[in-house]
C-alpha cells in the first residue's frame, strides 16, 4: 500500500504529460502560421505581377494583338514564388461598358488541372480611353493539407485552391 501511495504522490514524469498534450497544439499552430504566411506571399506576388504587366498595357508598351499566352508569359516573368506559373495561371481581360458599368458578378474561371481543361476567357487589350477589367486565377497546392487551415480551403479536383487577383485601368 505504501508503494501505491508513494507512486501516486510522485511527480516524476509530469512534464512529459504536459509536453504530450501541448506539443501537437503548438506545432499545429506554427504549421498553420507558415501555411498562411506562404499563401499570403504568393497572393502578394500574384497581385504585384499582374499590376506590373497591366501597367505596361496601360502605358501602351504592349503590342496590339498580344494574345492571352503572351500576356501570361509577361505576368509570369514578373512573378516570384509562383511555381509552374504558366501552367497554373489563367487571365481574363475585358472592356467595361461605361454606359452600364456592368462588371462580371461570377468568380473568374480557373484552369482545371485534374481534367486538363483550360476555360476560354475573354481577352482583349482594349482601345484608347477604354476602361479595362483584369482578373487572374492562379492555382496553389497547400503545403500542409491536413492541418485545420488546409482542411478549410476550398480545393478543386486536383487538390489545389485558387488565388485570385483583380485590377482595373483606363488605356491611355
Amino acid at each position: 500500500m505504501r508503494r501505491v501511495m508513494s507512486f501516486l504522490r510522485g511527480a516524476d514524469g509530469s512534464a512529459t504529460v504536459e509536453f504530450a498534450i501541448l506539443f501537437p497544439i503548438v506545432i499545429s499552430m506554427l504549421i498553420m502560421g507558415a501555411e498562411a504566411g506562404y499563401t499570403a506571399l504568393q497572393r502578394i506576388a500574384l497581385e504585384r505581377a499582374v499590376d506590373i504587366a497591366v501597367r505596361d498595357v496601360r502605358l501602351g508598351k504592349v503590342e496590339e494583338g498580344t494574345t492571352h499566352n503572351q500576356f501570361r508569359e509577361r505576368v509570369c516573368e514578373r512573378a516570384i514564388l509562383l511555381s509552374s506559373c504558366e501552367e497554373r495561371l489563367l487571365l481574363e481581360m475585358r472592356t467595361i461598358n461605361t454606359q452600364t458599368w456592368n462588371f462580371p458578378s461570377e468568380l473568374n474561371a480557373c484552369i482545371d488541372l485534374a481534367a486538363n481543361i483550360t476555360p476560354v476567357t475573354p481577352f482583349s487589350l482594349g482601345a484608347g480611353e477604354s476602361v479595362m477589367y483584369v482578373r487572374a486565377c492562379y492555382l496553389v497546392s497547400p503545403i500542409f493539407p491536413t492541418t485545420a487551415l488546409g482542411l478549410q480551403l476550398p480545393l478543386d479536383n486536383a487538390g489545389m485552391f485558387a488565388l485570385r487577383a483583380t485590377t482595373g485601368f483606363v488605356n491611355e
